[in-house]
């Protein structure tokens, strides 16, 4: 004998919520789903409509109580070259990821927790997108294009391996990343429309509701970074280095990228309002991090510098419609004379993409913004973190000479 649960709810009086729903996370969903499943068996297209209408009417006039993951509480033991990376923002454009629910009331529902019925970014997804923003700082595109659209022959860098892991193949040893993911939840709900339109007509038809989270919602992106003793001197990487890229890919995806299905479209932008770190006192990335600049991660180095005109724009031989050439196309430059080597452009292109625009607010004066206050346990903005790593980055540098 099987359970059908739409079957179930068929002896419902079509009172919403009704009782087999009311108390559940997806109460909201399953409630409507049965109503225009019911409307699709008559059929009844008007009561199908008004079943997403009400859906829709409901879920955008709901402001959802979130779970609390606190990952700064006294209750969390931080071992000692342990971190907790705290990402704050604001959306600056909707954030969709399809749901996996068999049976919907939409034909493109929001992905949404079902324990707790509320919007929701996995962490197997954070990590997926956040891995491909540090393999882009590392020219992934730039092999892709060269190896038409293939990773074939692509080297994973060891500080990504040290971060993400490995796959289990084998013809080599396992390795378990040192970053810990935790999932992203948001508290809004609205819907986006799109009509796609006919090209001898010019206009538009179907069109197709998206349920999206909507813009000026907040989030929050937590990262623990735990490897294992000894885990980067067998992993050949430093610290310092990691850390360092792994902020500067954290920005990227966030401001540059976006991290939402359709980021073609421009959905999944954010805003980094403010970014907290917590660690241990006494560790060596404490004392580190104890005695960081504030100011000195968005300011170019020296090499950098000399590519930039007075207002902080990279130089006309650098710009191809208005944005940055990639590395692949400075390699082409030859002709023109490029005043760096490839090297140098690499770096300069990965500081101009995290802080350029930065660097041009502050040469216009216009560079007023507060800088994230301290939290307890010695917390630290992202881009002290940054600077602090860097800092100490020049000083290893300077030592080794």
């Amino acid at each position: 004998m099987t359970f059908d649960y739409y079957a179930a709810l068929q002896d419902e009086s079509h009172a919403f919520p009704s009782e087999q729903t009311k108390n559940l996370a997806s109460g909201t969903v399953d409630g409507y789903t049965q109503q225009f499943m019911s409307a699709e068996l008559l059929p009844d297209k008007k009561k199908k409509d008004k079943a997403r209408r009400g859906y829709q009417q409901h879920t955008a006039a709901l402001t959802s109580t979130l779970p609390n993951l606190n990952l700064d509480c006294p209750g969390i033991p931080l071992l000692s070259g342990w971190l907790v990376i705290d990402v704050a923002f604001t959306l600056q454009s909707p954030w969709y990821s399809k749901d996996d629910r068999p049976f919907h009331v939409l034909d493109n529902p929001v992905r949404k927790d079902r324990v707790f019925g509320v919007p929701f970014m996995a962490a197997a997804s954070w990590k997926g997108l956040l891995r491909w923003a540090c393999r882009m700082r590392e020219g992934l595109l730039d092999h892709l294009a060269r190896h038409k659209n293939q990773l074939k022959d692509w080297k994973e860098p060891a500080w990504i391996v040290h971060l993400f892991g490995n796959t289990k193949e084998a013809d080599e040893e396992f390795s378990r990343g040192a970053l810990q993911f935790f999932p992203t939840w948001f508290d809004q709900v609205n819907f986006e429309v799109i009509n796609p339109h006919s090209r001898e007509k010019r206009a538009g038809t179907l069109p197709i509701v998206y349920e999206v989270v909507p813009a000026k919602t907040q989030g929050s992106l937590q990262l623990l970074y735990a490897p294992v003793p000894g885990q980067a001197k067998r992993d050949g990487v430093n610290a310092v280095d990691v850390l360092t890229n792994l902020c500067a890919a954290m920005q990227l995806l966030l401001q540059s990228y976006g991290f939402s299905a359709k980021r073609t479209a421009g959905w999944g932008l954010a805003k980094i309002d403010c970014c907290k770190v917590s660690f241990v006192n006494n560790s060596e990335l404490g004392t580190l991090l104890a005695s960081g600049s504030s100011q000195c991660e968005a300011l170019p180095s020296d090499a950098s510098a000399k590519l930039l005109d007075g207002s902080g724009r990279p130089l006309d031989v650098f710009l191809k419609d208005g944005k940055l050439i990639s590395i692949n196309q400075h390699g082409k430059l030859n002709d023109r004379k490029p005043p760096c080597t490839t090297a140098e452009f690499k770096a300069f292109k990965n500081w101009y993409e995290v802080y350029g625009k930065e660097h041009q607010q502050r040469l216009k004066g216009d560079n007023e913004q507060e800088r994230p206050v301290m939290v307890e346990r010695k917390s630290k903005s992202l881009g002290e973190l940054s600077a602090a790593l860097k800092a100490e980055e020049r000083t290893q540098d300077r030592g080794d000479q």
